[in-house]
């Protein structure tokens, strides 16, 4: 009998202690001021106001003196995903140092497109549309190759985006020497670029067969007499014009 109340009497104490001891972290970790945000640093842009300014409208932005528990790490994440002028980020919280990392990287444009409204609106080397947010990408713009758009549609900015996104790193120099592509109205795409340090117009057709298209235009570039072209017509991979 002495030995069953003893085993009850040390199971009570064992589930006492246990609660006692999640009620005292809950405390420290929620409550206490032990545990508080010290420090907040966002890497990788010049322009992390204006990330602050978009977790503060969200109400999730870290503030120092807050609680370090409290700090949503996850939504913050989220918030930053959907930023579209970031291309990564990630977010992370240090027990010890008490410190709150946002690090991120900021997308390059390799050109643009001007909008009827006057907006600029970027590419990058994805083929993904982004407008640009932040200093660094702002100061870019008076140096980009221009989009010229026929008729100014979504399809438009969504064939380029498909064009440059299907480009192979073998080709990625063609994005890199970018300096100017036009669509027209019937969807076809004229990209002027630097092949060996000499301006080249490449007709692109359509988006269709773009990595075909890509193979072919490998291939004849490999070719001797073709180091001097300065025309190249894919619109039909099978049959393409140099000249």
């Amino acid at each position: 009998m002495v030995l069953k109340i003893s085993k009850r009497l040390r199971r009570l104490l064992t589930t006492i202690s246990f609660i006692t001891l999640v009620s005292l972290a809950a405390y420290i970790l929620g409550w206490s001021s032990f545990l508080t945000v010290k420090e907040v640093s966002i890497e990788g842009t010049k322009s992390a106001q204006v990330i602050i300014n978009k977790l503060s409208n969200d109400g999730i932005a870290p503030v120092v003196g807050s609680k370090l528990a409290r700090v949503d790490t996850r939504a913050i994440k989220h918030t930053i995903s959907n930023l579209n002028w970031i291309s990564q980020g990630n977010v992370s919280r240090n027990w010890f140092s008490k410190k709150i990392s946002i690090e991120v990287v900021e997308r390059v444009a390799v050109a643009k497109v001007i909008t009827a409204q006057g907006t600029n609106i970027n590419f990058d080397n994805t083929g993904t549309v982004f407008t640009p947010i932040s200093d660094t990408q702002l100061l870019r713009q008076n140096s980009l190759p221009q989009v010229t758009l026929q008729g100014g549609s979504k399809e438009e900015l969504t064939s380029v985006a498909q064009l440059l996104e299907q480009i192979p790193v073998d080709l990625n120099y063609l994005i890199t020497d970018l300096e100017s592509i036009s669509v027209s109205k019937s969807g076809y795409i004229q990209m002027k670029t630097q092949i060996n340090k000499t301006s080249v117009q490449i007709n692109w057709g359509s988006t269709e067969e773009v990595k075909q298209k890509c193979s072919v235009l490998i291939a004849l570039l490999k070719l001797p007499e073709n180091q001097g072209i300065t025309k190249v017509d894919l619109s039909q991979p099978s049959a393409p014009i140099v000249s």
